[in-house]
């Protein structure tokens, strides 16, 4: 690897040198041309002066290029083999082992702990490193306590995280910053040593009784770690404070001893950090690939609400969670689950009110920062939710930029959404977006396939299926099931005086009825051309009559104008019930149809219950 990476260097260094020559040489020739023709100089002489020029030219290029080089293959030697070394050692560490693909160790959604929970390894590690370097540095310089303070966020006090002692009257704090040895060292500068101590000295807050030190010397933990680029997290700067019985000066190698030890606690600590961010940025791509596993799990849009809302639970602990989607001048709350959620399930708000709204219409996420604060509506003004800490309302747009709807994502926790977790958060509502548009899609073509395009019933294939599913049902429940079969009379006269459009008039007409008829879990259906089916579940002979009848006087009642006249319709229907009349699909078709036969041939405008045929 070193020779390969040197010879690359020897290789461009040359490619350079080649180019000066012919360079120089050129310039050479040049100057040679311009002095024959300018000062009529011989050839000969002419060419003897161009060959010195271009000797000494070469020689010029060799040479600066030589020692312009000589130092860069210097440092190309040294980093390259920096670079092997380190490749070398990482792989003698383990750390270049096979691992399994992050795909293949996704663990379910319910068992992934929070982003707390994650980080406490890293923190049990750092602490016992920490505790096993205290009690070293004691028994290596027979000392009474070594102690670490470190600062808490706010940087107002200092708090006990490692101790090795022989005493047991500690005291662990918190202690401010400026008391005390750290008031002093605060002051003092990086390290400050004191011997031999009075028997009185307080200046050690980590003790609850005065006496018993001799001498003690504290360092400042130097900042090893780089702040993160707009990163707020305060670095860390604590202090490693030692103290013995002995009352001599503390010596030229203790005091370097204990500066080293100093440093790799401070190394250690910066180590940990590292590793507990690796550590986040890892279960923030475990959740993002949690919540896009989620969004692939279904195609239909109720799938589609329940894959969004477990993709950002898999992402953040909320309390609220509602999607909207635009309808019209409003926006509509197709989904919302948490607190409120019975309160605002289906309800419609306009798209000028609101947070939501003003994220519909300007296609940007809300409040700036996540930041909640009561004064402003999330969807109205009348709907305020005063417990929230934080808020994101984010757009979801399809891929021509138009907002289907929002995202509103709150917690009553403040600080919810920091801006990494934010734009997490923008990229599932991408995902989102484009899971809504193709559930829609799906969800437009399956009625298509399943819906009569001129009355929007179900159709003749759809009946049939579901016909299946409603007989299966209640044959598991032993329960009662009716089929009506129904047809305008004498359609054809309609459709041959008035025209075929107002015919369609009829048939939409008779639909809406059927329709505003029955009940939401019964089934209607055109079966074809005028003729119409209802599927009537738990109901028996006796509720397919009163049905069949209510349906007969609802369109007799219909009052259609063509022009200034207005026609009349009636319709006759055949009721046959399951299981009295059969207990097989085609079987109670057939006896609906045989009835609807005897209604049509006994004046029409009636109806006919298979069952009584023979009486």
């Amino acid at each position: 690897m070193r020779e390969k990476g040197y010879r690359r260097h020897v290789d461009s260094v040359w490619v350079k040198v080649r180019l000066g020559i012919v360079l120089g040489v050129a310039a050479c020739g040049v100057v040679g041309a311009s002095l024959i023709l300018s000062v009529h100089q011989p050839i000969v002489r002419a060419v003897g002066d161009l060959f010195v020029i271009a000797v000494v030219t070469l020689f010029l290029n060799v040479y600066i290029w030589y020692n312009r080089d000589r130092g860069q293959s210097r440092k190309t030697r040294s980093r390259i083999t920096r670079d092997a070394d380190a490749h070398e050692y990482a792989k003698d560490l383990g750390l270049f082992a096979a691992h399994p693909a992050i795909l293949e160790t996704l663990p379910p959604l319910e068992t992934l702990g929070t982003p707390e929970s994650s980080s406490r390894t890293t923190v049990e590690t750092i602490a016992a490193s920490f505790d096993m370097q205290l009690e070293l540095i004691r028994q290596a310089l027979d000392l009474t306590s070594v102690v670490v303070l470190l600062p808490d966020p706010e940087g107002h006090n200092l708090r006990l995280r490692s101790l090795a002692t022989v005493r047991e009257d500690i005291s662990p704090g918190p202690y401010p910053v400026g008391s005390g040895i750290a008031g002093a060292l605060l002051r003092a500068g990086d390290e400050i040593a004191v011997a031999p101590v009075t028997h009185d000295f307080a200046g050690l807050p980590y003790y609850r009784t005065n006496g018993g030190v001799g001498s003690l010397l504290a360092l400042r933990l130097p900042d090893e770690y780089p702040p993160e680029s707009g990163g707020s997290e305060k670095k860390i700067s604590g202090i490693l404070c030692v103290d013995r019985t002995l009352e001599s000066e503390w010596s030229g190698p203790e005091r370097m001893f204990l500066r080293l030890a100093a440093r790799k606690l401070s190394l250690d600590a910066t180590m940990g950090r590292r590793l507990h961010h690796m550590d986040r940025e890892r279960r923030t791509i475990q959740r993002v690939c949690i919540g896009l596993r989620e969004l692939n799990r279904g195609l239909g849009l109720e799938q589609a609400f329940d894959a969004a809302i477990a993709a950002i639970r898999a992402l953040v602990e909320t309390d609220f969670v509602a999607i909207s989607l635009v309808n019209g001048g409003n926006h509509r709350i197709e989904r919302v689950e948490g607190v409120y959620a019975e309160r605002l399930s289906g309800r419609e708000f306009p798209v000028e009110e609101g947070l939501v709204g003003q994220v519909i219409k300007f296609k940007r996420p809300l409040p700036a920062g996540g930041v909640y604060r009561d004064s402003a509506p999330i969807f109205s003004a009348k709907e305020r939710f005063s417990e929230f800490e934080s808020l994101l309302v984010t757009p979801l747009l399809n891929e021509e930029g138009e907002a289907l709807g929002a995202l509103s994502v709150a917690s009553r926790q403040p600080g919810v959404f920091p801006r990494h977790r934010e734009d997490i958060l923008s990229l599932i509502a991408a995902q989102v977006a484009i899971k809504i548009n193709l559930a829609q899609a799906h969800e437009q073509i399956h009625r298509m396939a399943t819906t009569d395009g001129l009355t929007n019933l179900t159709n003749r294939r759809a009946l049939r299926h579901g016909f299946d599913i409603m007989i299966h049902r209640a044959t598991r429940r032993s329960g009662p099931l009716c089929f009506i079969l129904s047809d305008i009379d004498h359609f054809k006269n309609v459709n041959d005086t008035y025209g075929h459009p107002f015919g369609d008039q009829v048939l939409k007409s008779v639909a809406a009825t059927l329709a505003n008829a029955v009940r939401k879990v019964d089934l209607v259906a055109r079966y074809g051309g005028e003729e119409f089916a209802v599927v009537l579940e738990d109901s028996d002979e006796r509720g397919g009559r009163e049905m069949a009848e209510r349906i007969r006087c609802a369109v007799e009642d219909l009052k259609l104008k063509h022009g200034k006249e207005e026609v009349r319709i009636t319709m006759s229907l055949g009721v046959a019930a399951f299981p009295k009349d059969g207990e097989e699909k085609s079987i109670l078709m057939s006896h609906a149809d045989q009835a609807l036969y005897h209604a049509k041939n006994s004046g029409r405008n009636r109806i006919a219950i298979w069952s009584e045929l023979g009486e």
